[in-house]
């Protein structure tokens, strides 16, 4: 009776098995199947696809600083400075509504990837973690190449833009959705010491789930020093020192400043990436 009520929360949550996107939805985007690709790859791609939010374009001041309390980015509570605050126009997207779960990365990647390299009904609807670059790059391929679907991380100024609400977002949110991140971030103080479900904690403004807490999130954008001058979609450098990815958001074993909109990290391609997952968006025609 356990497993079977088990099965029942892992249904509900996110892990796959909500109702298919409507066919218009499909044709929509472009989805053509591949003749090999199996139905539980089917259900995971439709899942994704089902799951793009419309992020429409705006600009917004991208960092932070303790500073000066009548320029923008100013936050008192902040240990660190994400500097120089700068504007940032972002051209409107999709992006994923949930961190991509472990049942849709192993039903496209099959198991021996990541860290655990395989994934169970107890575990199917937890964000997927501690992938190396490459395979980032191998299950956005998968995907294509299945359905014609195609994905790709988000550029660190996009992250920070969907992840305080867009253009309707509000400047007192420090984290996603909130100005307390219990209300939308599982971390150090409240998760236990483990992940959870992706979609449990409140959405932001935008219906996006978990920008805060749960896992980090993997950006496109090499890691380097922030521009002084206004961007427009910016990309990030080619290259900087070592080639460190930006991540962004904190996770489950973070203090309540790492899972803060603004605060940015970074990782080795290298290596597998412990605490960090992804969401995906989709890619524009003109890209």
């Amino acid at each position: 009776m356990r497993k079977i009520f088990n099965m029942v929360i892992v249904c509900l949550v996110v892990a796959g098995c909500s109702k298919e996107a409507p066919e218009s939805n499909m044709s929509e985007l472009g989805i053509v199947w591949a003749p090999e690709a199996t139905a539980a790859q089917r259900e995971s791609i439709r899942q994704m696809a089902e799951d793009l939010v419309e992020v429409e374009g705006g600009t917004f001041y991208m960092g932070v600083q303790f500073t000066f309390p009548s320029m923008p980015g100013f936050d008192s509570t902040t240990w660190t400075e994400q500097t120089p605050v700068h504007q940032v126009t972002i051209s409107g997207f999709r992006l994923g509504r949930y961190e991509i779960s472990r049942k849709q990365w192993y039903d496209i990647m099959g198991d021996g990837t990541g860290m655990d390299g395989h994934y169970t009904i107890e575990t199917a609807s937890l964000p997927m973690e501690g992938m190396r670059r490459d395979e980032v790059d191998t299950f956005l391929a998968r995907i294509e190449h299945l359905s014609r679907l195609r994905l790709r991380l988000p550029t660190e100024s996009e992250w920070e833009y969907a992840a305080r609400g867009g253009r309707n977002g509000s400047t007192s949110d420090r984290f996603s959705g909130a100005y307390y991140s219990n209300e939308v971030a599982w971390n150090y103080y409240n998760s236990g010491g483990h992940l959870h479900a992706v979609g449990l904690l409140k959405a932001n403004r935008l219906g996006l789930y978990d920008m805060s807490g749960n896992v980090a999130e993997l950006c496109s954008d090499i890691y380097a020093p922030y521009p002084a001058e206004a961007q427009t979609d910016p990309q990030g450098p080619p290259h900087w020192e070592n080639d460190l990815m930006v991540v962004r958001g904190g996770h489950y074993h973070s203090n309540d400043q790492d899972c803060r909109v603004y605060y940015r990290g970074y990782a080795s391609a290298d290596y597998p990436l412990a605490y960090v997952g992804l969401r995906l968006v989709l890619v524009a025609t003109n890209d």
